[in-house]
């Protein structure tokens, strides 16, 4: 027997206070949930899972519906939903076998403008909302590049600053005593310090950063003859390297598939992959997903270059999908977003292992 709340109440014992106007919940007893629409209109779901799209539906249409026993995508569904209108913002959690927890927001109309303050008042709150909007939130993620000739000056300031025994650093070495310094007052990443308005990127990187800096510039220029004048995504210097673990976090975004990274790699024209002698980048589980995002939804050549360590397992052991990452609520997140493009990861990081250097394992 299907058990509908009206117009947007739980799926409880207790009624609720609160409805929505735009929405209605139901379940059956199987543990089946469905969500109708109560007017034409495009709602926002973000999943539980942190994945999101949108649906356009017609009054009484069904927006959505799931079987609970559907295993494999049930991290779509468990936990909390939101749901967006253009009239309201809705919560509600879905724990297996009912909605709970209903929160509906409505969208407040807009007050009309206020009068404009004097001079020095008004610079006065400029300066201060200014202070507060970072240009990485401004300038969009495919514009967070650096050209060739840019890198290469940087690995020359490598040259001087890394003498005696630190003479060939790893990249995390060059992040934490050049690039953070540099960084530090402005507040933005390396690249935006550079280029201030952005440059788009023709070229996404994906390495890992226990390699030699020196030897990741190398294998990059001499695999380009246009290297100088190429436009390169590089985490280390699209990412602002001074943020907190929280600020971080708020610019990734809930899901991979809205991060940073997803944007460069679908907007980029080639995608590299930098593999090096001291670290299986596959490892790495973001390297892992990157190379997931590009096979899903990347429209570009995938290219590799470098030489793997001695003996590189294709398969097992701590890459693929047994790759973690220093966060983990990331390790979480991503192999959540490469189970929904339901691609064969494992595959996809043995093929990258075996390819000789200079292969082109797609083309456009």
């Amino acid at each position: 027997i299907l058990a509908q709340v009206g117009v947007g109440c739980c799926c409880t014992s207790t009624a609720m206070a609160q409805q929505s106007s735009d929405l209605k919940f139901s379940f059956a007893g199987n543990g089946d949930g469905m969500i109708y629409v109560l007017r034409d209109l495009t709602v926002k779901i973000t999943y539980a899972n942190g994945f999101t799209e949108e649906r356009t539906r017609k009054a009484g249409e069904r927006v959505c519906n799931f079987w609970n026993s559907f295993a494999p995508r049930a991290f779509f569904y468990t936990g909390l939903w939101t749901l967006e209108t253009d009239a309201e913002t809705v919560q509600i959690n879905w724990n297996g076998s009912q909605w709970t927890g209903l929160d509906v927001k409505s969208k407040a109309v807009l007050a009309p403008p206020a009068q404009l303050p004097q001079d020095s008042q008004r610079k006065a709150q400029v300066q201060q909302v200014k202070s507060k909007i970072s240009m990485m939130k401004l300038i969009p993620a495919n514009r967070w590049g650096i050209t060739g000739k840019q890198l290469m000056a940087l690995a020359d300031q490598v040259v001087q600053k890394f003498t005696g025994r630190d003479e060939n650093p790893n990249v995390y070495e060059v992040v934490e005593k050049l690039i953070k310094p540099l960084c530090k007052e402005s507040g933005v990443s390396y690249a935006l310090l550079l280029n201030p308005k952005g440059i788009k990127c023709s070229t996404f990187v994906t390495h890992a950063w226990f390699e030699s800096f020196l030897a990741f510039v190398d294998d990059i220029r001499d695999h380009y003859p246009d290297f100088e004048t190429r436009v390169f995504w590089i985490c280390f210097t699209a990412n602002p390297q001074t943020w907190s673990p929280a600020e971080l976090s708020d610019l990734l975004g809930p899901s991979a598939l809205q991060s940073p990274f997803a944007i460069a790699i679908q907007q980029c024209d080639t995608f590299l992959i930098v593999r090096n002698r001291s670290k299986n980048l596959y490892s790495r589980l973001w390297c892992v997903a990157e190379l997931v995002l590009v096979n899903a939804y990347g429209d570009c050549v995938v290219e590799v270059i470098g030489n793997m360590p001695p003996r590189a397992q294709e398969r097992g052991g701590d890459i693929g999908l047994n790759a973690t990452c220093s966060s983990p609520e990331d390790v979480e997140m991503l192999r959540a977003t490469i189970e929904v493009t339901g691609l064969d990861a494992n595959s996809l990081v043995a093929e990258a292992i075996r390819a000789r250097p200079g292969t082109v394992l797609r083309s456009a």
